[in-house]
């Protein structure tokens, strides 16, 4: 039985080693915990910012698109529709099909895309962007700005060279 004994001592492993060989240690796995935190910022931050950026172009793109429909329904109808809904109507004046499609009308932030008219036959088209509010600012000031169009309407030019 001594023999048998021995060989189970020798076989078992010790206390110490069993507790070296069970996994990390604390501040290991606080180590390796902010580097992923650091890592996750940087990349949200990133994703965050284009995801801004896509939303800014994509309101640009929707009020040059109403600026040109209001510009050809101007030509055609000699005067501005008082409101955007206007454009959504079919018109006998654009083959019986509606300027605008309803989804074009609303910004990347579900608000409503404004028009502004004056008396100077000047229109700007708004997306007010994140924040709601008109502020008077372009796209170049940034996301918190509205984004729009304003130049005065001109008549179209006599290509025939006035005879």
């Amino acid at each position: 039985m001594n023999a048998s004994n021995q060989v189970m001592k020798t076989t078992r492993a010790s206390p110490r080693r069993r507790a070296g060989a069970r996994g990390f240690t604390l501040i290991e796995l606080l180590v390796v915990i902010a580097i992923l935190g650091i890592l996750g910022t940087l990349v949200l931050k990133n994703v965050l910012g284009y995801i801004d950026e896509a939303k800014q172009k994509a309101a640009k793109d929707k009020v040059d698109n109403i600026d040109q429909q209001l510009q050809m329904y101007k030509r055609k109808h000699n005067e501005l529709p008082r409101d955007l809904r206007t454009l959504l109507d079919p018109d006998p004046l654009n083959n019986g099909d509606p300027w605008v499609q309803p989804e074009s009308l609303v910004d990347p932030w579900d608000n409503p895309i404004d028009l502004k008219t004056d008396e100077k036959n000047q229109f700007e088209v708004i997306s007010y962007g994140d924040n709601k509010i008109q502020d008077g600012f372009g796209l170049e000031y940034g996301l918190n700005r509205d984004i729009g169009s304003k130049h005065p309407l001109e008549p179209p030019k006599d290509v025939s060279g006035g005879r």
